[in-house]
């Protein structure tokens, strides 16, 4: 007799998207829902809600039935930077500002992975810094703070 689940990788991501749906569905039950015309603030988290739990459904039926990867062992070293990067940017960004909080984010994030060199990680974290001032304060107009504030008004 044949494992039931036959893609474990694919049906955990299936799993992963449904609750992500459900969970959208569930916090945004008290929003009104609006018209398509008339969009209130539910309209949005129903429909991604919606989605992700059809999506999730698909994928983790499929993983049933279709032959995939076993998981690899979970690493606790990247699943511990990724979250204190994480961490760090909302605690960052409105006392540091925007460069600051960005290089601190993918400076650590980037350490998730063993093989990074220091200044490899400073470089992309550079690139990926400018690109998000491009977009989020040149391009989108996002009032910002972009550097620290040194000093006091008074």
């Amino acid at each position: 007799m044949g494992r039931i689940v036959r893609a474990p990788g694919d049906f955990l991501a299936g799993v992963i998207f449904v609750a992500v749906g459900v969970a959208a569905l569930v916090i945004g039950r008290g929003y009104r829902l609006g018209t398509l015309l008339s969009m209130g603030p539910g309209y949005f988290p129903r429909i991604i809600g919606i989605l992700f739990t059809a999506f999730g459904l698909v994928v983790a039926i499929v993983a049933l039935r279709v032959d995939g990867e076993k998981l690899e062992p979970w690493r606790v070293r990247p699943i511990v930077l990724i979250t204190a990067a994480i961490v760090a940017f909302g605690f960052c960004l409105e006392r540091y500002g925007l460069v600051v909080a960005s290089m601190v984010l993918l400076v650590v994030a980037c350490f998730a992975d063993r093989g990074r060199k220091v200044l490899e990680a400073i470089g992309v974290a550079a690139l990926l810094t400018l690109i998000a001032w491009v977009v989020f304060v040149k391009g989108l107009e996002m009032p910002l703070l972009v550097w620290p504030e040194f000093g006091g008004t008074g």
